[in-house]
């Protein structure tokens, strides 16, 4: 698939604190009309956590509403299901790895509201998964040991959420010429630390595996971070929008002027998650956000990467989810965002 350059376009990382999904639905269409993204609502149900999210159907998951608890279990009738997974892996039945409306009612909203807004549709859509590193970091068999440490669970992670990547952009490009899945990888900050014991080629293999399964629908990867992590890994991976921090952990990134030279050469796109939560305490003025956009930038020209093509290969995003912050707040990011695309678009000459 072609990428689009996108233009500094607002977009969205995914998690919103609202309950109500479909007047959240529509306010996102009408305020992003480049990328919207659909929403996930974890303050709404439980289900729709980011771990939990994306467990169902899998082999051994055991979703504990009472303990807002979610494991994996070897136990009785594991294997029988272990080998139906497997079977759907490798025939192909992307439609086994689907994810539920009780699990994911923004999404299922979004996709269902989106053919109905006729010619003002728009062309490229956002979806988002859970990362399979971060999944297998993140949740636990019975006895609370990460899946990433036990072979058979953590293949269980790694293909699982390849698989749901691959439902999430065949579902978005049935009702979207273009459509981008970003696997959310927050563990990443922990890679490389003494707490992970997991090496970087079993990562890269992880990752390159999900991207793969997106590129196989004819749909663009990404991948979002929201904190620092070894950059030079994830720009070895065929990613096509990088998602980060650009707020409070831009440096981190900075440090590979030659690796994000070549990323944006190939024609990736730089996801600038430049709108900060409210912990920052940064008031939501557009033009504040805009300059501190423009410092940014031009820390990269000076380390010689082509000042137009980082603001014609950018999308603007808030710094994470927004699902911690308060529904106004919330508002208030989406409102800030697209002034300052408006902003960016008025002075860079983007139609």
């Amino acid at each position: 698939m072609q990428r689009p350059r996108f233009s500094a376009a607002p977009s969205l990382v995914g998690s919103f604190p609202h309950n109500d999904p479909q007047p959240l639905v529509d306010r996102i269409f009408s305020r992003f009309t480049a990328l919207p993204a659909w929403p996930q609502l974890p303050a709404r149900d439980w289900l729709e956590s980011m771990y939990v999210q994306y467990s169902e159907g899998l082999p051994g998951a055991v979703v504990d509403r009472a303990a807002g608890r979610i494991y994996f279990s070897t136990g009785e009738g594991f294997e029988d299901q272990l080998e139906a997974f497997y079977q759907a892996v490798v025939e192909e039945d992307v439609e086994r790895f689907a994810v539920g409306r009780d699990y994911a009612l923004g999404l299922h909203l979004f996709l269902e509201t989106l053919p109905r807004l006729g010619a003002g549709r728009p062309r490229w859509v956002k979806g988002q998964v859970t990362g399979p590193f971060s999944f297998a970091m993140t949740v636990t068999d019975a006895n609370k040991r990460a899946l990433a440490y036990t072979p058979e669970l953590h293949e269980v992670a790694v293909q699982g959420m390849a698989m749901k990547a691959r439902w999430m952009a065949r579902q978005l490009r049935r009702v979207s010429d273009g459509a981008l899945v970003v696997l959310d990888e927050p563990y990443l900050c922990s890679f490389g630390s003494a707490f992970v014991n997991v090496s970087r080629q079993d990562v890269i293999a992880a990752l390159t595996g999900a991207v793969e399964a997106i590129h196989l629908e004819n749909a663009l990867a990404g991948l979002h971070c929201c904190g620092n992590t070894d950059w030079s890994l994830v720009l070895s991976v065929a990613l096509d929008v990088i998602n980060f921090d650009a707020y409070e952990f831009f440096q981190g990134l900075s440090l590979y002027p030659a690796e994000l030279d070549a990323f944006l050469r190939r024609g990736g796109i730089l996801s600038w998650g430049i709108v900060p939560p409210s912990r920052s305490g940064v008031d939501l003025d557009a033009r504040v956000l805009l300059a501190a956009l423009d410092d940014r930038i031009g820390q990269l020209v000076s380390k010689g990467i082509d000042r137009a093509m980082l603001y014609r290969q950018a999308l603007l995003t808030p710094s994470c989810g927004l699902a911690t912050e308060t529904v106004e707040r919330a508002e208030s990011t989406m409102d800030a965002l697209v002034e300052l695309s408006c902003l960016v678009g008025e002075r860079e000459g983007f139609a």
